[in-house]
């Protein structure tokens, strides 16, 4: 995810590293209840001569109370920690685009396919198959490169796996100023959510550590860029807002969204739309990888 001095992405290249609404339960009517309700139908004839229905002492119905920022991310947690991680390949696909200053990047196409072993798989340019990448793949969380053993073996407490990221983080030049750190710790918990093949345990205590972190607040239902619906989280600090768009139901991230700027000003913004984010067992045909470009020599 982007940061306030430079863009933290789960993107990578070869050789280097880069709701559903809410489904409340109804309480649907028992048996005697209906026939009561039921026995207590009036039937008047209008003026038109066609019967009308009126149901006497029938109360409104109660609009249930938003649930809070806790009570969103604490429900993503208990989905996360159910959700399979059986599977061949990490299958990621994401879209995003941005700019910086005046300059507007195109938008561009992520997808990766990942084994346990590291080895790692990317679309053909026609999107219909994949060559194979030399070397192991890394994955970027918190300013660093891990590989996918160390995914494995991230705590699994939420506030280990918090201390765990405070002790990672650096802007690329050392430290993190202490005032900043729960901004990229909050952001490098949401790429691991959403680009990373994180245990089903590990991807609860990501959500159950997001949902001690004041600086993340619920915006309500939202929708994503593709009109997915989900819950809307923002992530505001020191002048960088990032929006962050989840599903409880299925504890995916489905999107997220990032400005940085003061007074008024953008400096940086970008949008990530996450596609696919599973474990397949699946891998399209695979062809030769394509040859470098680049300068002749001679």
């Amino acid at each position: 995810m982007p940061g306030a001095s430079r863009t933290r992405s789960g993107s990578w290249t070869p050789g280097a590293s880069p709701a559903r609404p809410r489904r409340w339960n109804l309480a649907w009517l028992g048996l005697a209840t209906a026939a009561t309700a039921a026995a207590a139908v009036v039937v008047i004839t209008t003026t038109t001569g066609s019967p009308a229905l009126v149901r006497p002492h029938q109360s409104p119905p109660v609009a249930s109370a938003p649930m809070s920022t806790q009570q969103i991310l604490l429900a993503a947690a208990t989905t996360a920690q159910t959700r399979s991680d059986s599977g061949t390949y990490w299958h990621l696909k994401s879209e995003y685009s941005g700019r910086g200053g005046k300059r507007t990047f195109p938008k561009r196409l992520n997808e990766t396919w990942v084994g346990r072993d590291g080895q790692a798989w990317v679309a053909s340019e026609a999107g219909d198959s994949v060559y194979k990448v030399k070397g192991r793949k890394s994955f970027l969380l918190a300013d660093n490169q891990v590989t996918f053993a160390q995914i494995q073996q991230l705590p699994t407490d939420p506030e280990e796996l918090k201390a765990w990221i405070f002790d990672k983080i650096d802007n690329g030049d050392g430290d993190v100023d202490p005032t900043a750190r729960d901004w990229f710790a909050a952001s490098s918990l949401t790429t691991l959510l959403g680009e990373l093949p994180a245990p089903p345990e590990v991807r609860a205590a990501a959500y159950r550590a997001l949902a001690t972190m004041p600086i993340v607040k619920s915006t309500g239902p939202a929708n994503d860029s593709l009109n997915r619906p989900g819950e809307g989280l923002e992530i505001s600090d020191l002048g960088v807002d990032m929006k962050v768009i989840i599903d409880p139901d299925s504890s995916l991230v489905l999107g997220s969204s990032y400005r940085s700027g003061k007074d008024g000003k953008i400096f940086k913004e970008g949008t990530t739309t996450v596609l696919t984010s599973e474990w397949t067992d699946n891998l399209p045909p695979l062809v030769p990888a394509p040859k470098p470009t680049g300068p002749a020599r001679g």
